[in-house]
Parts: C-alpha cells; structure tokens; sequence
C-alpha cells in the first residue's frame, strides 16, 4: 500500500506541475504578445501620428506669419508670398500625408484629415489670390482682404489650427486606449508572477519529497527546471518593463507637444501682429476695418508671448521618443526563448519524474 501511495503522490506532483507548467505558458506568452504588439504600433504609427500633427500645426503657423511677412514688406510684389512661406506649406503637406499613413484614430481621425486637407487647400488658394492682388498696383485693397480671409481659414474656430488640435487630441487617446488595452502593468507585476511562483514553490516541494523519499541529494533534472522557470520569470519581468516603457513614451510626447505649442503660439503671435499691422494700412481713420478685423488688431496688440526657438528642446524630446518606444519594441528574443524555454521545462519534469513513478509501476 505504501508503493501505491507514493506512486499516486509523484502522479498528482507530476499533474500539478504540468497544469502550472502550461499556466505560465499562457501567461508570458499572452503578456509578452500583448505588450510587444503594443509597443510595435505605438513606436511605428501612434507616436509618429501625434508628432506628425503637431509638425502640421507648426509648420502652417509658419508658413502664415513667412506670408504676412513677405506681403507686409513689400517682397511680395517680386516673390509673392516667399520661399519660407512655400517650403513650410510643402513641409505641413507632408506631415498630413504621414499622419494619414500613421492615423490611429479610426474614421473620425479619417474624416478630420479630410476636413484640414480641403481646408489647406482653401487657405492655399486665399493666398494666391492675395499674391495676385498685392503684385497689381492698383487692387492691394483686395489683396488684404484675401490675406485676411486665409487667416481666418487658419485661425478661426473650426479652422484648420483647430481641426488639428482637435485630430491630435484623437491621436493621444488612440495612445491611452492602446496602453490601457494590453492589461500590463508593474504595479500588477505580483499577480502576474503569480503562475511561475507557484510552479517554482511547486519543484521546491517536489524536490524535499523525491529527497526525503528517495534519499537523493537532488533530481538534476528538476534542478534544470526549476532554473529555467526562474528565467522565465525574469523574462515576464523585462516584459513588464517594456510595458512601464510605454508610459514615459506618453509622458515624453506630453513634453515635446508642449515645447512646440509654446513655439507655435509665439510665431503665431507675431504673425498676427505683422498681419494687424498691413490691415491698419487699408483701415478707414474714422469707420476703422469693420468690428471682427478691429477686435483682430486689438486683440493682436495686446498679445505679449515672448519669442522663443523650441526646435532643439522638440528635436531632442522626439528623438528621444522614438528610443522610449523602440525600448519598449526590443523583444530580446523573448517570442522564442519563453515558449521554448516552458516547453523545455516540462520536458525535464516528465523526465525527472519518470523513473520514479516507474519504479512503482507494479508495485503493490
């Protein structure tokens, strides 16, 4: 009876150990796919998204106040809105190209694109009918007014600054429902160690009895095991830190979006400025240009940003972004090394069990 008691003891160790085995299986397996397919998108489109937006904003911004500048200082007659102006337009024309490419926003982020697209076209065209009119000496009246009709295009509400305001707050959630959805935390990291701490107790436990009863120092190959379940465990860590990763990577765009904001906001400022003065140059002394152009250049005089060139503090936050997010996409290996590495481990507990459960085969 003793034989068959202990023949059925090493049966339920071997059981358990094999039930927990495929336990942490699953576990590395899903947390480690979940945060890796993760970090891939959000290093490959959902930070390129956001940045690429916010380069939208800035570069318009730009080429506006290069426009005004160029109008208001008379080169226009000769090179019409300038090259600043047209290099900058060329560069926002691209970023809304990468951002359609990289957008995380489903159908509204679609549809906001398509709404800035056409918007930019317009403010485009305004301009050009600014140029016509300004090179013409006889109608810069209506080319200050087409220089006023793009900048509302630009600046009023439900204008293109707006729409993409509006589109980058769409990429930033796509970023916080991507972090949220992979379940992965390191505050959560006890309870997803829990299956390989468990196993690891388990071979400890197996390991005592075998000695105890078998009177062997030790099952070598449950000591291979138990090694390998312990560097799965580290492996699951690694992946948890990867995933903590992602968070300074929404943390860094915070920062990078704020240095261009304030950068925006003080060439836009000053374009404004450029722009109330040529308006004042065709204003009637007494009727002024009419109530919405006179708040403009109130509004544009009171404006007290300072100038600033973020460009370095942008450069510097995006180039570290990508290295956050690429961080946090380096598998190590690990899609190979955990399943083999599980696998492994259940293949030496059968084998470390086998013989002794065999020894009992026939035993009463």
């Amino acid at each position: 009876m003793r034989g068959t008691a202990t023949r059925v003891t090493l049966v339920r160790l071997r059981a358990g150990l094999l039930v927990l085995t495929l336990a942490v299986l699953v576990v590395s397996l899903w947390a480690f796919h979940s945060v890796q397919n993760t970090a891939e998108t959000v290093r490959d489109r959902t930070s390129q998204a956001v940045l690429e937006v916010s380069a939208a904003r800035g570069a318009l911004v730009a080429a506006d106040a290069a426009a005004v500048s160029s109008f208001a200082s008379g080169e226009a007659r000769l090179a019409g809105p300038g090259q600043e102006y047209t290099n900058q337009l060329a560069l926002a024309s691209q970023s809304l190209a990468r951002v359609a490419e990289f957008n995380q926003a489903g159908e509204p982020g679609g549809n906001a694109l398509q709404v800035v697209e056409s918007q930019v076209a317009a403010y485009s065209g305004s301009i050009g009918q600014a140029d016509v009119h300004f090179r013409q000496l006889d109608s810069p009246v209506l080319g200050a007014a087409d220089l006023w009709h793009a900048s509302q295009l630009l600046h009023a509400p439900g204008g293109v600054l707006d729409e993409l305001k509006s589109l980058q707050g769409k990429q930033r959630d796509a970023l916080d429902a991507q972090l949220s959805s992979t379940g992965v935390s390191l505050p959560m990291l006890p309870l997803w160690l829990l299956p390989v701490l468990a196993l690891l107790v388990l071979l400890v436990v197996t390991q005592l009895y075998l000695r105890k009863r078998f009177r062997r120092v030790a099952n070598v190959p449950l000591l291979a095991a138990t090694v390998l379940v312990a560097a799965i465990g580290v492996a699951l860590v690694f992946t948890l830190v990867s995933r903590d990763r992602l968070d300074s990577v929404g943390e860094r765009l915070d920062g990078v979006t704020e240095a261009r904001n304030a950068q925006i906001q003080a060439d836009d400022d000053k374009g404004k400025r450029r722009l109330a003065e040529l308006l004042t140059e065709f204003c009637h002394e007494e009727q002024g240009c009419g109530v919405t152009v006179d708040r403009f250049r109130a509004e544009a005089g009171q404006a007290t940003t300072v100038a600033t060139d973020n460009t370095r503090v942008v450069t510097a936050g995006a180039k570290a972004v990508a290295a956050d997010a690429s961080g946090a996409a380096e598998s190590g290996g690990r899609e190979v090394l955990i399943p083999a590495g599980v696998v492994l481990a259940g293949g030496l507990v059968l084998l470390g069990l086998y013989a002794r459960i065999d020894e009992y085969r026939y035993r009463p």
